[in-house]
């Protein structure tokens, strides 16, 4: 099938005309809400004030290419509902262009400065930790704008007017005025998304008295018939369920303020109202395949896939979709509609959203086949998740085993509940610089930081060394989850989320906003950092200091002070004693004993709701950004260099088999990161086809690998493409959390990936 007129008419408006689009909305919402009596309001006022102004003055923007309606025009090309915050406050990291200030989070900015007028010292303090670099929050104390996974199945059982009248029926049983007000700001907010689908339809009415075309009559014909009952009473076809996905997407990004980053499962949760359209013969699976398509295409034309990335996230717009995996009887997962996404993505180049697939040991052939394909040919926009490590690490953390087996994936790599709570999903914890204030004397930033992180220097033996590093990264994770805890727990009295709460696991039920602690679950998950660089650094002292003992302590500590001058054959030992990565008992046992002491650590702490804090292994472009910023460390690296990617072994360890990543990965107990784990692996396209993958993945299936980020290329092609980029306008890899054109990614960053590790 053709899309290039869909193509063409979604380029012309995301890549010319969203912006001042929304641009122009932002001016005059803004001077409604902000000439109101808003200052007389609490904030579940102030949201829904924000709910009903947005909805009278938007006007939907309709394709006429697309029988799809969702676009509220509203909000930047890019943006997925998060907002930037003020930075002059430090209170976000991202230089990401798919955020803006819109609407939407007129309620945040015109409550944040709560966060930092409760405890100035506090803030004082939380901003000189991350201006160390100590670790990464996606807001001032909680991640308040990103990494949402909206729950599409309550809509998909009872409408939105289904929630409405649960919130009106628990609204007559509330006993404080904070339960009255978040159950109020529920109904109101159903009332809003209905008012919006409504204006939908109008507008296609009213576009169809001037339409020409015969395949534009259908689309609009068909957006006017829907959108006039549809999300409101619950959805009644594939069509319907597919457009309700975009809908609830845009229409909750712009009203609530946050970004909405996943589809769901959606071969599960699809999957009943294809089947009763096909079987009704309401519906071809060649429709079905068509509508998957433009559905895809509505969200991957956003953005233009040659445009260079050099910032932080340039091409990263965090929404997935999750595949395979498993019922909730543990069967595998693999229907018409999971072969019918997997093909429009493949045959359509589609990157985002970002496909997530779940696997394990039990998968069909046929499905890991169709996920291989793409990926040995050169286009990796796949992230590979394995249910062998995932489900049984979230069944220790308290999850029932169906609710485990339910579990999704969010944003880059994140794992979470099924609509039974949130994580802050890019809550790192850097342990590079933990290890780089144990090795260097910063006694000056150290006392800014207000951590008594000590020194390596004097240790008498590995044990003690050892030990240090255990107690900087505990004293680190306490200071962490204190600043959460005493400065996010006013979050429901910056800016409630009542939309989003209304579809999550027990928030109704409670009466309570996710931001007051409605949820389920109420965990928090750090996102370890650096792993890696640790456990080589820790191994380089061991070996070389106090086995072989060819240098003292104290040598080879000074020779990493000075970044290695006029120490080049120290360094060059240094990188050649044993690694993580490498498969060695040497590694794998040191490895094995800091996981299980980060995990006894996190277990000793309370999370900001008071639920458990869970951990994971992740990281992000800060492997060039933080990693410029961090001194030479004792496994030979020097001042600036990469840090490490999760899991991902050090490119200082010219480790030759992949097979060695994955064995040394299952010397950690699985059991242990419930928050994930990520390694990147790139195998040889010159030397694989589907049947070595199938065997390379059921390989990983067994291990405690959590997200497999697979490209398969090799250097000599990446280099070729450098000098040719005409050869290659589809060659993909897999960057980070997201996937990028290799010929889109600038100098430094095709060398950030030339330089990784490359396997037999």
């Amino acid at each position: 099938m053709n899309y290039d007129l869909l193509r063409e008419e979604l380029k012309q408006y995301y890549w010319y005309e969203a912006d001042k689009k929304a641009d122009c909305f932002a001016d005059k919402c803004f001077k409604i809400l902000d000439n109101s009596d808003f200052r007389e309001m609490n904030p579940y006022q102030m949201k829904i004030l924000q709910y009903k102004t947005i909805t009278e003055l938007f006007e939907p923007v309709i394709f006429d290419n697309s029988p799809f309606y969702y676009e509220t025009g509203t909000m930047c090309a890019t943006c997925d509902g998060s907002f930037f915050w003020d930075k002059s406050k430090n209170s976000t990291d991202s230089e990401s262009g798919k955020s803006h200030f819109h609407p939407g989070g007129w309620t945040y900015k015109k409550n944040e400065h709560k966060f930092y007028e409760q405890d100035p010292k506090l803030w004082e303090t939380r901003c000189a930790q991350g201006d160390e670099l100590l670790y990464l929050i996606c807001g001032p104390y909680n991640d308040v704008s990103q990494h949402f996974n909206l729950n599409s199945r309550p809509i998909f059982k009872m409408g939105l007017k289904g929630i409405y009248e649960k919130a009106l029926k628990q609204l007559d049983t509330a006993e404080t005025d904070e339960e009255r007000d978040f159950l109020t700001a529920v109904s109101e907010g159903m009332l809003q998304l209905k008012k919006m689908s409504e204006k939908f339809g109008e507008a296609a009415e009213k576009k169809l008295e001037n339409a020409a075309d015969e395949k534009v009559k259908k689309n609009l014909r068909l957006i006017a018939k829907t959108a006039k009952h549809i999300p409101w009473e619950k959805p009644d076809s594939f069509y319907s369920a597919l457009n309700f996905l975009a809908f609830f997407r845009k229409a909750v990004g712009s009203l609530e303020g946050i970004g909405p980053n996943t589809f769901g499962r959606v071969d599960i949760d699809l999957y009943p109202f294809y089947k009763h359209d096909i079987e009704n013969g309401i519906i071809t699976e060649a429709e079905a395949y068509d509508l998957i398509c433009k559905f895809l295409l509505s969200f991957d034309c956003i953005y233009d896939h040659n445009k260079k990335m050099t910032g932080y996230a340039d091409h990263e717009f965090e929404n997935t979709y999750t595949l395979g995996g498993c019922d909730k009887d543990g069967n595998p997962v693999f229907n018409e509609l999971t072969k019918l996404f997997l093909l429009a993505a493949e045959n359509e180049k589609i990157i985002f959203p970002k496909i997530i697939c779940r696997f394990s040991k039990s998968s069909p052939k046929e499905y890991l086949d169709l996920i291989d394909r793409p990926v040995i040919n050169g286009t990796s926009v796949v992230l590979y998740q394995n249910d062998g490590a995932v489900i049984p690490a979230l069944t220790r953390a308290g999850r029932s085993v169906e609710e485990a087996r339910d579990y999704l994936v969010s944003g880059c790599w994140d794992v979470s509940d099924n609509g039974c709570g949130k994580y802050d999903c890019g809550s790192y914890i850097n342990l590079s610089k933990v290890l780089e204030f144990s090795v260097h004397d910063l006694k000056e930033r150290r006392e800014k930081t207000g951590i008594d992180f000590k020194l390596f220097d004097g240790s008498e033996n590995f044990e003690e060394v050892y030990n240090i590093m255990r107690e900087n990264v505990f004293a680190l994770l306490k200071e962490r989850m204190r600043i959460t805890r005493l400065g996010g727990q006013i979050w429901d009295k910056v800016s409630p989320i009542p939309i989003f709460s209304s579809t999550m696991g027990d928030c109704i039920k409670n009466k309570k906003d996710y931001t007051a602690g409605g949820g389920k679950y109420r965990d928090d998950s750090l996102k370890f950092f650096g792993f890696p660089i640790v456990i080589d650094s820790l191994l380089a002292i061991k070996q070389l200091v106090f086995e072989r003992k060819k240098y003292n302590l104290n040598e080879f500590l000074n020779a990493v002070k000075s970044d290695w001058k006029n120490n080049e054959e120290l360094r060059i030992d240094a990188m050649r004693c044993n690694g993580w990565g490498d498969g060695s008992k040497a590694s794998c046992e040191l490895a094995a004993r800091l996981q299980n002491d980060l995990f006894d650590m996190c277990g000793r702490l309370t999370g900001t709701y008071g639920g458990k804090v869970l951990m994971g292994h992740f990281g992000y472009t800060e492997v060039k950004f933080w990693g410029e910023k961090t001194l030479a460390t004792p496994d030979g690296r020097h001042n600036g260099d990469y840090l490490a990617q999760g899991l991902t072994p050090s490119r200082l360890k010219k480790i030759p088999f992949a097979t060695d990543v994955i064995n040394s990965i299952s010397a950690l107990d699985k059991t242990t990161m419930a928050g994930g784990c990520v390694v990147n692996i790139i195998l040889p396209s010159d030397r694989i086809n589907t049947e070595i993958c199938e065997g390379f993945i059921r390989t990983v299936a067994d291990s405690s690998v959590g997200s497999l980020q697979l490209n398969c290329t090799t250097r000599e092609q990446l280099l070729d493409a450098q000098k040719h980029p005409e050869k290659y306008p589809d060659l993909i890899v897999r960057v980070c959390g997201f996937s990028a054109r290799f010929t889109a990614l600038s100098p430094e960053w095709q060398q950030e990936v030339l330089t990784r590790n490359y396997y037999k």
